[in-house]
């Protein structure tokens, strides 16, 4: 008799454990990158957003840097894009002062990133608000980063304080 008591209690016991362990198991997380393997390679595009304030009066200090961690040189492209994704590079920032244009690249140009570098670009935050200003001409309100090396972005705004900006790898 005992033999057969040990067994249902190591039986139950095996059971439980199998559904305890069935029930932790949660939803699958975000999937990460996909790999080259996985029609996931070149172009890289990353995006970020929002990449101004609505209604402020700007000329605080924008900054995105764009990290190469291929051992590759990278081939870059920065665009600020307007509401309508309209390529702002060489537009004035609206209330810049002094006047000055937004940096990137036009049309299909790039930039060589050597490996394991940073880019950083700053430009002053557009004016979108107050008499004269109609908080969307000339003003970005994204950045978009292509590579054709794996690169990491990110962007900071110095606006009363340091404020880092979200920027994610755009999926395909």
């Amino acid at each position: 008799m005992q033999p057969l008591y040990i067994r249902l209690c190591f039986s139950s016991l095996i059971i439980a454990s199998t559904i305890a362990m069935a029930a932790c198991v949660g939803p699958p997380g975000p999937p990460g990158p996909p790999g080259s393997g996985s029609g996931g390679g070149p172009p890289y595009v990353w995006m970020c957003t929002p990449s101004s304030f609505p209604n402020v009066a700007g000329s605080s200090r924008e900054d995105l840097y764009v990290i190469n961690g291929s051992a590759s040189t990278a081939n870059v492209a920065v665009n600020i894009l307007d509401r309508d994704g309209n390529n702002l590079t060489g537009h004035t920032i609206p209330g810049s002062s002094p006047s000055s244009t937004y940096p990137g690249e036009a049309g299909a140009s790039t930039v060589s990133l050597v490996a394991a570098h940073t880019r950083n670009l700053n430009w002053a935050m557009p004016t979108t608000g107050g008499p004269g200003f109609d908080g969307f001409t000339d003003v970005g309100v994204s950045v978009r980063v292509t590579s054709d090396q794996p690169i990491v972005v990110g962007m900071n705004f110095g606006f009363s304080g340091q404020i880092p900006r979200q920027c994610g790898l755009l999926p395909k």
